[in-house]
């Protein structure tokens, strides 16, 4: 067995603590957690040898086996710790569970969704359009934004089509047909022809949109980032710090890798996403 990181054996109690009984074992030089019930969580330090490929492989050879495997990231849980810990109660069915037929569905401001999928979803919050949630008397339990609808050209000319962008559920709560419901809700508010989403591979098989009719239409190829080794903020190429990405263009010696390299950011990657839509 190899020798494990301070941040790789947090993960492990971590899920120790929820499981029970996980194992942690190097598989090919691979850090990986088995929970025990058919999910397992590779263990990625920031400073590794794997490409793109490698952890596709990963994911392919526990699929046929019938098993998931999530790979997390060292700046990932560093950085969201209390976010990673909300995904893998949900993933290892330690929530609570509270039906949507009891929830009443209410309008939210930008800034009320925000706060709660900052403090709720791993990715965070980005920018939509609409924002509806599930309330438990005065409590919001699940939030889902939506984009506006946008004309799809090449489908007819008066195709609409609107992205799911978020949908999250409080610590500790999975709302049974939650996000059914305000899908329905918003499919009545807004007339679109489809609703597309994306499912985080390195996350999701998109078993969840399944469950709810989405078909699978596509799959991306690899996104990489760039993190800061001073504070593990990660960004996408487009959203570094705009005085980074003067002082690039500004200088002609050094490609984008080689530039943010001497500044101590280290490219990281994902394993692309699944692309859904929900045809109404």
């Amino acid at each position: 067995m190899g020798i494990i990181d301070l941040w790789q054996d947090e993960v492990f109690s971590a899920v120790n603590s929820l499981v029970k009984n996980a194992k942690l074992s190097f598989v090919s030089n691979n850090c990986i957690i088995d929970a025990q019930n058919g999910i397992l969580v590779h263990l990625i330090p920031l400073i590794n040898k794997f490409n793109p490929e490698d952890l596709i492989a990963l994911q392919n050879k526990y699929q046929n086996e019938n098993k998931q495997i999530i790979h997390l990231w060292e700046d990932i849980w560093l950085n969201k710790k209390n976010q990673v810990l909300i995904r893998f109660k949900s993933l290892f069915s330690q929530n609570i569970g509270f039906h949507a037929r009891k929830t009443k569905i209410v309008d939210l401001t930008i800034n009320d969704s925000k706060v709660f999928l900052e403090s709720n979803h791993l990715q965070g919050y980005v920018k939509a359009k609409y924002a509806f949630g599930l309330a438990d008397k005065s409590e919001i339990i699940a939030v889902a934004t939506f984009s506006d609808a946008r004309p799809m050209k090449l489908k007819g000319n008066d195709y609409l089509s609107a992205e799911l962008v978020r949908f999250a559920s409080k610590d500790g709560v999975t709302v049974v047909g939650g996000l059914s419901k305000l899908i329905k809700h918003f499919s009545k508010q807004i007339q679109v022809n489809d609703i597309m989403s994306y499912a985080d591979k390195d996350w999701s098989l998109g078993k969840g949109y399944e469950k709810l009719n989405f078909l699978q239409t596509a799959e991306t190829e690899p996104l990489y980032f760039y993190v800061n080794a001073e504070n593990l903020h990660r960004y996408t190429p487009h959203r570094l710090p705009k005085d980074i990405l003067l002082s690039f263009k500004a200088q002609n010696n050094l490609n984008l890798d080689e530039y943010l390299k001497e500044l101590n950011y280290i490219k990281v990657f994902n394993t692309g996403n699944l692309k859904y839509h929900l045809y109404l």
